[in-house]
């Protein structure tokens, strides 16, 4: 049960913080942020709309790409020398 509480209540706590740095006014006992912190949330939304763009143009014209990049990020096997492995044997 607390596995589930106190990680709601750590997000729960952070909500109004994250709201006023996205630009929005929800919670009056938060003080809106003074430019040039203020512009922070619309740069970072208008950042992560390009990236979904490119994206999307990359999934439609270059998938190929997508499966590679995927493959960047997946672990190969161990090798079977320990020498190789860049540990240092005695």
């Amino acid at each position: 049960m607390r596995h589930l509480l106190f990680p709601v209540l750590g997000i729960a706590a952070f909500v109004p913080a994250l709201l006023t740095a996205a630009g929005l006014p929800v919670f009056d006992f938060v003080t809106e942020l003074t430019a040039p912190v203020s512009y922070a949330g619309p740069i970072v939304g208008v950042w992560m709309a390009a990236g979904v763009v490119v994206l999307l143009v990359l999934t439609r014209r270059h998938p190929e790409r997508i499966a590679e990049t995927a493959r960047v990020h997946i672990e190969e096997d161990a090798p079977a020398d320990p020498r190789q492995g860049g540990s240092v044997v005695s």
